[in-house]
């Protein structure tokens, strides 16, 4: 089968589903999705009861996940062991107020399972908001070539929010915080090799239909949205359950 063909079709299957599940979370709160895409300009505090018992019931043909999961032991953007028998892809962007939500209420509640083994989380950002996320995209792979991600990472969602700027300059200061070699970090921002990567990455968000942030897959179960980190864990104990028969 020709690449452009297994990328159609997973078109035509995944595109779907998240729809579905769209309106499943409409059905628990109508504005989840309207909430989930807002620009970076919106309030993103506050309780989102529109996250609250969102169900997941839908699971990824195994040859999508094969598509998505690379278990890659020099991906710059990924965090645990390449034989974990879970995986967590996440398509995001770094201007999305949910996705800084995310990773400070969430992702510190599956940190164990990634310390013991049992899971690694991929980011894939889709730079729906434009050349900032871009840019932020770029400087993030730029630190996870200094083996560095996580701790940059973490300085561009500071305190669960988005920066103010994503300028050069902004970015570069950041790694300068974060004790990164800036000649180096400034090479790898502006290198080919770095912008292949984040335009690999967000042509696989489009081809397979991720269209809000963030949007994840568990190896085989996909979820929409910042949901509760009670969410993921029971996804992640489903699937390591799965993973283990």
């Amino acid at each position: 089968m020709s690449k452009s063909h297994s990328a159609s079709s997973t078109r035509l299957w995944l595109m779907p589903t998240l729809v579905m599940l769209v309106i499943a979370a409409a059905l628990v709160g109508a504005f989840f999705w309207g909430r989930s895409t807002a620009p970076p300009q919106a309030d993103s505090g506050g309780e989102d009861t529109a996250q609250q018992g969102t169900e997941q019931n839908q699971t990824v043909p195994q040859d999508v996940a094969d598509q998505v999961i690379r278990r890659d032991q020099d991906d710059p953007l990924a965090v645990g062991d390449v034989d974990a028998p879970v995986v967590l892809v996440k398509f995001s962007d770094y201007q999305c107020p949910f996705c800084a939500r995310w990773n400070a209420e969430t992702l510190p509640d599956l940190q164990q399972y990634v310390d013991n083994g049992e899971l690694r989380i991929e980011w894939r950002d889709i730079n729906m908001y434009g050349e900032d996320s871009e840019r932020a995209a770029k400087a993030a792979v730029a630190a996870g070539k200094q083996d560095q991600f996580v701790e940059y990472h973490a300085q561009l969602f500071p305190d669960g929010d988005i920066l103010e700027s994503y300028s050069a300059e902004a970015l570069t200061e950041i790694a300068a915080e974060t004790g990164l070699d800036i000649e180096q970090f400034e090479t790898d921002l502006s290198s080919e090799e770095t912008a292949d990567i984040v335009a690999e990455n967000e042509q696989l968000g489009q081809s397979i239909g991720a269209q809000s942030t963030p949007t994840f897959i568990m190896n085989q179960t996909p979820i929409v949205g910042a949901q509760p980190a009670e969410v993921f864990v029971d996804a992640f104990e489903e699937s390591l359950d799965a993973a283990q028969e």
